[in-house]
This record gives C-alpha cells, sequence and structure tokens, in this order.
C-alpha cells in the first residue's frame, strides 16, 4: 500500500535542515518568445491531490529565494510563463498535459513533479498511460525506499546530477522513469528518477521523487536545487 501523506510529511521533517541558505544573484525571468509570457508560475493541483502540501513547498521556497512567482489553480486554465512549476501532479486528462507539452514547445520551461507513487494502482495505471502519450515518458510502479523497521539506519538520498550535484533525502517512494529522448538527472542507487529534455523551443525537466515536501521542511539541498534549476532556466 503507499505510503500515507502524514507518514512522509512527518520523516521529511524530521530530517530536514533548519534554514535556507540566501540564493545570490537571481534575476528576474524575460519572456523568450510569446511577449504576454510572465515569469514564474506554480500551479496548486488541487483538492483532489494526495500531496497538496508540496506545491506549498515550492512556493515557500521561491519565496525565500526572491524570486517573484505567481500561483494558478488549475492546469486547465493555465496561462504561459517562462518557467512553471506543476508540483505533486497526478493528471489524468490528456488535454491539460497537451496544453503543457504546447508550451513547453513554446519555449517554457516546465518542472514536472508526478504525485504517482501516491495514487491508488488503478489511478497510477491512467497516469501512466497520459504521461507516455503526451510526454513520451514512461513510469515504472513506484519504488517503496525505507519501511518503519529500518528507516533510519540506512537514510536513503537520492542524487541529483543536474543542474547542479547534489544529494536530498528521500524517505518515501520514487517513481522510476525512462525516457529514450531524455537525459537522467537523477537517481536512487541505480534507478533513474528525473531525466530532462528539450521539446520544441523549451525543456521538460520530470520528477519521480517529490521534492515539495522537502522545500516546506527548509532542506538546504531541495532549496539549493531549485535555486539552480531557477539561475540555469
Amino acid at each position: 500500500m503507499p505510503i500515507s501523506r502524514r507518514e512522509f510529511l512527518g520523516c521529511a521533517a524530521g530530517v530536514s535542515a533548519a534554514g535556507i541558505a540566501a540564493a545570490n544573484g537571481l534575476g528576474s525571468f524575460s519572456p523568450e518568445v510569446a511577449p504576454q509570457r510572465s515569469g514564474c508560475v506554480v500551479v496548486d493541483p488541487g483538492p483532489a491531490c494526495p500531496l497538496r502540501e508540496s506545491a506549498a513547498g515550492f512556493a515557500a521556497a521561491l519565496s525565500k529565494l526572491s524570486v517573484s512567482h505567481r500561483h494558478q489553480t488549475s492546469l486547465e486554465a493555465l496561462a504561459p510563463a517562462h518557467i512553471m512549476f506543476v508540483p505533486a501532479a497526478v493528471s489524468t486528462e490528456p488535454s491539460a498535459v497537451t496544453k503543457l507539452k504546447s508550451y513547453i514547445e513554446g519555449g517554457s520551461v516546465v518542472v514536472y513533479e508526478t504525485g504517482a507513487a501516491f495514487l491508488r494502482p488503478e489511478e497510477f495505471v491512467i497516469h501512466k498511460r497520459v504521461i507516455r502519450s503526451v510526454f513520451g515518458v514512461s513510469l515504472h510502479d513506484p519504488v517503496r525506499l525505507w519501511d518503519s523497521a529500518d528507516s533510519f539506519k540506512q537514510s536513503p538520498y537520492v542524487d541529483y546530477h543536474w543542474p547542479v550535484v547534489t544529494k536530498v533525502r528521500d524517505f518515501s517512494r520514487v517513481v522510476p522513469i525512462s525516457d529514450e529522448q531524455g537525459e537522467t538527472i537523477a537517481w536512487f542507487e541505480k534507478i533513474p528518477v528525473a531525466v530532462q529534455r528539450r521539446i520544441g523551443k523549451g525543456r521538460l525537466i520530470f520528477l519521480g521523487s517529490p521534492l515539495g515536501p522537502h522545500l516546506l521542511s527548509a532542506d538546504r539541498e531541495a532549496v539549493g536545487w531549485l535555486s539552480a534549476i531557477c539561475s540555469s532556466c
């Protein structure tokens, strides 16, 4: 059975660093393609999301990094932005994901953090099918990284190799990812859990390991990775 949101957040909060290092040299984002494109947006996945704290984590970290951003409450009504964070996404509607892909093709950077590890098996199948058909990214069955018997004996880490080399603790489950057209940017041991690739004029960054709750808990490494994304994109 998937780990509960309460269990995940309790473990994430217990191991997170106490503060966020200040970001240096972050400027505002300027549109590259369409003049009406705004700088940065965080999409709230809505009440059906199994990990709503993830969106709050991205928003809180961006604020402390002094990155101007706005909130969007619906993928269907989403307007284009230079960089778009879609936390804990569990999209089952191809039209919404197709709209995201069209924005990427036009020059947007989309950071898509899947919430599939917290879905019921039948929901996971639908999400997996949509992501494969629209983004060309293959998701595999979630892998549980710990259990209550030995969770503190060996802390699992996700190793990020782009845009900065860092380790982020993860005490939940990860969704293994494969993308023949993209570049793997993070692993748990030998399991690929994040990819990035160019689509048209923009970039898709797909995360199979939840990052937002760690941002909400002020995890130093998670915030450092987010700062590097904002600087490089």
